[in-house]
């Protein structure tokens, strides 16, 4: 269903088992689905076995279930993730007060280069481990994970002893001075260990096991933590011992996730199966590197642009939308897994449509709150101080546009299954390419005339142009019948509340929040019955 043809493996466990499966689904049954060369798909009205009332409040009902398990996953993941935000931020002051700025800023420099390593370690074998684990029987279930682990793995190795080797070189290039070589082999270790339990922990995603995903996660942020504590306060290791705390957790999570592969390894292989595993996987990498491109090219442009002082105010307010980023995070953790174990349904489309729409409300409320409430966060004092100095607050109406700009990327996330489902992974590079160059040629075009507010709308519209193109091309891939009437109506008059909220006080900017979050709800539900 929705597959791209594929010679020997990937064509028989695409076509027939997925089709197989689909064909013993109990009625009803409202849409069947036929396969188109170029990999898309098409649906077609069939009859109910039911009648249309029955049938539709059946449907429904199952749609919410499923979406009550999406919803438990995503708050599940969602706490792992807020606290390791937590342990990032107590940390700051940590580190801060016993590193010497100049080690302080090389640490934090190698780190921003792990996110690019990553990557290049990982080769998108997670996404493909995650989308043809999700089609395969349970026989071949261990030959899928065997060729995804073992190609990245292979693949993470092969660097690592490159880039041990090289280190010296590395670090000279980078300008390390007080990391060396000795920093940038730590760095090499801990992206080899992430890479290790990488797909062990994407087995976990997939098989729903959200809790113990979780709990794999908050043992490395407390191992950072305490590591940090250790190295620094104790033991004095200066930067290397920031390092040491991240490969101490990231080798005990390696540990941790490698019995996840037990009875999953096999000593074979087919040259099928990884063929088709690698065309879906590296479209990802560019995809990915276009993504961090698009997220962090407006700092250095800024600089440019304007000059540091611009670009410190306004990266200080960018972080503030640190809500929606955190929702956005988890609903793509929590989703991916959910998109591929029940794509194959006959009613998936409506499904998928039914959660955009969810998630479109629940954007629509957290955009509200962290528009309307920061600016009033920040002017709390807190033990003598704010969450950021006074000095930056001329920067706040940053805030509800970079906010507003997760809840647009959330509907690219939506609309990325379709890439997904039918292997056209391509499309993922495309949509974020053209979202990046947007970035771009919108920051040249409005930082002069706006400044820095100028770049947060260049970013607004970077994330509009992305999925756009997503949406674009998943009309052709497996059409999802989106309710954009809706999601615009409701994203609109969200516009219309903000500016009329903003005018009050922050007493009634509660109340306004209270009222809209129920008008919201109950109105979501009313849109959610007519997909």
């Amino acid at each position: 269903m929705c597959l791209q043809a594929e010679s020997s493996w990937g064509e028989r466990i695409g076509k027939e088992g997925i089709l197989e499966r689909y064909s013993q689904r109990a009625q009803p049954q409202p849409k069947v689905i036929a396969l188109h060369p170029h990999g898309g798909c098409s649906f077609a009205a069939q009859n109910y076995s039911l009648s249309a009332s029955s049938g539709e409040s059946a449907v429904q009902r199952e749609h919410g279930r499923l979406l009550w398990g999406l919803a438990t996953d995503t708050l599940i993941y969602g706490v792992s993730t807020a606290l390791a935000r937590v342990v990032n931020f107590l940390l700051t002051p940590l580190q801060t007060n016993v590193l010497a700025p100049a080690e302080f800023g090389e640490v934090s420099y190698l780190y921003a280069l792990l996110a690019f390593v990553n990557i290049a370690l990982s080769l998108g074998f997670e996404s493909a481990y995650l989308r043809f684990a999700a089609e395969a029987s349970e026989a071949e279930q261990a030959r899928v994970f065997t060729h995804a682990w073992g190609a990245m793995v292979l693949n993470a190795l092969l660097w690592g002893v490159v880039g041990w080797a090289a280190a010296p070189q590395l670090a000279r290039l980078l300008g390390l001075t007080a990391l060396g070589s000795e920093g940038v082999r730590l760095a090499v270790l801990i992206a080899v260990c992430d890479a290790v339990a990488l797909i062990p922990l994407a087995r976990l995603r997939l098989e729903r096991r959200a809790a113990r995903f979780a709990g794999i996660r908050l043992v490395h942020v407390l191992l950072v933590a305490l590591g940090n504590v250790l190295f620094l306060l104790l033991l004095h290791w200066g930067a290397h011992g920031v390092l040491w705390a991240g490969l101490v957790a990231s080798a005990t999570v390696a540990v941790v996730a490698l019995p996840l592969a037990r009875g999953l390894l096999r000593c074979e292989y087919s040259a099928s199966l990884l063929r088709a595993m690698v065309r879906y996987a590296l479209p990802t990498v560019p995809a990915a590197f276009a993504s961090i491109a698009l997220q962090v090219a407006d700092r250095p442009l800024l600089m440019l642009l304007l000059d540091a002082r611009a670009v410190g105010i306004y990266q200080a307010n960018y972080r503030l939308a640190l809500p929606l980023l955190m929702m956005v995070s988890v609903f793509e953790y929590a989703w991916r897994p959910f998109f591929l174990r029940t794509y194959t349904r006959a009613d998936a489309p409506e499904l998928f449509a039914r959660v955009a729409l969810v998630w479109a409300c629940v954007a629509a409320v957290g955009f509200l709150a962290t528009a309307l409430l920061m600016p009033v966060v920040v002017r709390i004092p807190i033990a003598g101080t704010h969450l950021i100095p006074p000095a930056y607050w001329e920067g706040l109406g940053v805030v509800p546009i970079v906010a507003a700009a997760y809840g647009v990327y959330g509907l690219y996330i939506c609309a990325a299954a379709s890439a997904h489902i039918a292997k056209q992974t391509w499309w993922l590079a495309l949509a974020l390419g053209a979202g990046a160059l947007g970035n771009v040629g919108l920051l040249f075009a409005l930082v002069p005339v706006m400044g820095y507010i100028g770049a947060a709308w260049a970013t607004l519209g970077a994330y509009g142009i992305a999925t756009g193109v997503m949406l674009w091309g998943g009309r052709r891939l497996y059409p999802v019948p989106y309710p954009w009437h809706a999601i615009v109506l409701l994203w609109a008059l969200t516009g219309v509340v903000w500016w009329g909220g903003m005018q009050l006080e922050p007493g009634g900017r509660l109340v306004l929040l209270a009222v809209v979050g129920l008008a919201v709800g109950a109105w979501g539900w009313w849109q959610y019955r007519r997909v």
